[in-house]
């Protein structure tokens, strides 16, 4: 089941971050299970203790949740550093040798740890320089934080939301690690142009015939022509939506048409517009306008979709 609460003592023997944990620590969440394509994510319940330094093989974005945390890391100077880390501050760990760490409170943590592979893709698809970034502790970036949010949401969530929602959230992650030391000029996006109506009508085009599938970042990207990275970035600038609050957009307006149907049982509706189970059908339903679908089939009303939510 998506996001169920794991065996510590069977995650221990699984999971590779049990090796960042700054403590003894309980997995409360893991996506181990999952098969998420390029990242693993956990959600540690640390208590105080000390990590001796270690080398890692995937680099790793922690958030500190809760209360404030009291931590200390050895410096290159060989001296020990003390940082209190508030809730939504990050830790980057990049991969390869980590310094020692000690853990003074308990402490909650989301770790997402971010496979070479993955990196190495979204470096080939960048259109500028990128550095990778050095370990540090106390960070804050917003992008950051509601990308894990929203990776985290999906981990607790009872139903997923689907492929091209989990394909576009590790990529904008990558790119945001990786341009996390890039200057805000080198990350703005100003200049953007948003894909050619041809290219545009053609992706839309695979949208509406697969809506019923579940759609996957890359493929809609290979009918773009261009590198996932360009492709998010020019369908938002074309529509104001990234690719998932479009086919969620088109899904909820597709499902309102066949509830006016007569006839139509809402198990087909669910299954003819790629909805992943009848509860998830009604959560969106209930989140967008307020009413389940069967309240709906009585009084329907206009949807409209928030364009709110920016993964890059």
């Amino acid at each position: 089941m998506i996001g169920q609460a794991v065996n510590p003592t069977e995650m221990r023997l699984k999971s590779p971050l049990l090796a960042i944990a700054p403590g003894p620590t309980r997995i409360a969440r893991s996506s181990v299970s999952l098969s998420w394509p390029g990242i693993l994510l956990e959600k540690h319940l640390s208590s105080p203790g000390e990590r001796a330094s270690a080398s890692f093989d995937r680099h790793v974005i922690s958030l500190f949740q809760g209360a404030s945390a009291l931590l200390e890391h050895r410096s290159l100077s060989g001296e020990f550093v003390t940082t209190t880390t508030r809730p939504r501050t990050i830790m980057i760990t990049p991969a390869g040798p980590a310094p020692d760490l000690r853990l003074h409170t308990s402490a909650e943590l989301i770790h997402c740890a971010l496979e070479e592979g993955l990196i190495r893709s979204v470096l080939d698809e960048l259109d500028h320089a990128a550095v990778r970034p050095v370990f540090r502790v106390g960070t804050q970036d917003q992008a950051m934080q509601r990308i894990l949010g929203l990776l985290l949401e999906e981990l607790e969530a009872e139903r997923p939301l689907g492929r091209l929602y989990v394909d576009s959230l590790p990529h904008a992650l990558a790119m945001r690690y990786l341009l996390l030391d890039v200057g805000a000029k080198g990350r703005s996006e100003s200049r953007v142009t948003g894909l050619v109506p041809r290219v545009l009508n053609r992706v839309r085009g695979k949208i509406e015939a697969n809506l019923d599938a579940d759609l996957s970042l890359e493929s809609l990207a290979e009918e773009s022509g261009y590198s996932r990275a360009h492709f998010l970035r020019m369908f938002r600038a074309a529509t104001g939506l990234t690719p998932h609050q479009y086919v969620l957009n088109l899904r909820l307006r597709r499902a309102q048409e066949r509830l006016r149907q007569p006839g139509s049982s809402i198990i087909d509706v669910v299954v003819s517009c790629g909805f992943a189970s009848q509860s998830h059908m009604t959560s969106l339903f209930r989140q967008h306008l307020g009413m389940t679908p069967a309240q709906y089939r009585r009084e329907p009303i206009e949807i409209r979709v928030s364009s709110g939510e920016v993964f890059n």
